[in-house]
């Protein structure tokens, strides 16, 4: 079982290293598509193209993050999400082309906002549906329930979410031991599926239960703290849709990655920004300096986490809050579940931005950055 471990931890190593780096491609390819999708103009056919391979890359990306996730297994990027929205695409996407019957079930017409990792979540039930539909084999039925419930044990409110099968069921003498590390009934299993879904929920602050019966079925229970604040933060972000495009901001950007620096470049300039981008954050730290003693200060700065063999993001944002206490810093990042990442408020950053991103993704992140603190400009 040692040797066994080791085994893994040195297949994670190399899987999030591959998976970091390969992120980073898929970045520079998603956005050189959205780009060139918004500039053509009257030729559909290319727009078409031009989307499927979008959407292809989008999938690539949501498997590196899993390859993180297994890697690195940090604690979840938290935001408010509609449970019921990230259940169904999860669970669309994985029974998508067989013949298992799919049906969702709800008690109730509102959405189900809930404080979540949504990759993380939609990992989880993957990896319960991709369980179900092999036990079942051809055929079969999953059905998936989400509800608001008042009385969730130790969780007072709880968004309740099941997944229940019809196959062949658990027999009583395993069922306490399928979300043990490495216990598997496969073949090819490597016994991490179910352990790392209890892992997700437990960080999620949750509570993830089984019951099951031989020849009756199986059904998975999740119960997710509901955000007190969830109605009123889930709107928020279209009531301050126009903040980034209300004026022309001076940002800064500090990746290693010279692709990267020139996409962002593209991205931001496209939408009516001044951007100026350097290698590290030596060089950013400088650059912020120089801006301040010209009197003309950046707005904003985005700083990627990681610099291998340079001075990463963490560090820069402290000098940088040193010189100016009231910096608006975004941290960026392929690796989405990195400590920093998850708390990044506590390092000093307004808000967090994971690699692949887009016109879209960043437009929103600059709309949040720069509606909660104000700017710098004169």
């Amino acid at each position: 079982e040692s040797l066994r471990s080791e085994k893994l931890e040195s297949i994670g190593v190399l899987a999030g290293g591959i998976a970091h780096d390969f992120n980073n491609l898929l970045g520079i390819v998603i956005g050189n598509l959205e780009m060139a999708e918004r500039v053509l103009d009257s030729n559909v056919k290319a727009r078409t193209y031009i989307s499927a391979a979008t959407k292809a890359s989008r999938r690539a990306a949501e498997l590196t993050q899993q390859l993180l996730t297994f890697s690195k297994g940090g604690d979840p990027i938290k935001k408010l999400s509609d449970l019921k929205e990230v259940v169904r695409e999860s669970a669309e996407f994985v029974l998508h082309g067989t013949s298992v019957v799919l049906s969702f079930e709800s008690s109730c017409d509102e959405a189900l906002v809930a404080e979540i990792d949504s990759g993380q979540i939609g990992q989880v039930v993957q990896n319960i549906i991709i369980n179900a539909r092999q036990a079942m084999g051809d055929g079969g039925r999953i059905t998936v329930s989400a509800r608001n419930c008042e009385n969730c044990q130790d969780l007072k409110r709880c968004v309740h979410l099941s997944i229940r099968d019809d196959g062949p069921g658990i027999a009583p003498d395993i069922l306490d031991k399928i979300f043990d590390p490495y216990f598997t009934t496969k073949e090819k299993g490597s016994g991490l599926g179910l352990a790392i879904c209890h892992s997700v929920i437990k960080k999620h602050g949750g509570i993830l239960s089984v019951v099951s019966e031989l020849e009756a079925g199986t059904e998975f229970t999740i119960k997710l703290p509901v955000s007190e604040v969830g109605k009123t933060k889930a709107v928020a972000p279209a009531k301050r849709a126009t903040v980034a495009a209300q004026k022309n901001f001076k940002i800064l950007i500090m990746d290693d990655e010279e692709m990267i620096r020139e996409l962002a470049t593209e991205m931001l300039s496209f939408i009516g920004h001044q951007v100026t981008t350097v290698r590290d954050g030596q060089e950013a730290v400088e650059n912020y300096r120089n801006a301040m003693d010209s009197e003309k200060p950046f707005d904003l700065v985005i700083l990627d986490l990681t610099v291998p063999g340079g001075m990463g993001g963490k560090e820069a944002a402290e000098l940088l809050l040193q010189l100016d206490p009231k910096a608006r810093i975004i941290v960026s990042s392929g690796y989405s579940n990195d400590p920093v990442m998850a708390e990044y408020e506590q390092y000093g950053f307004v808000a967090t931005i994971s690699k692949p991103y887009d016109v879209n993704g960043l437009e929103r992140i600059l709309e949040n950055a720069l509606h909660s603190s104000g700017t710098n400009s004169s």
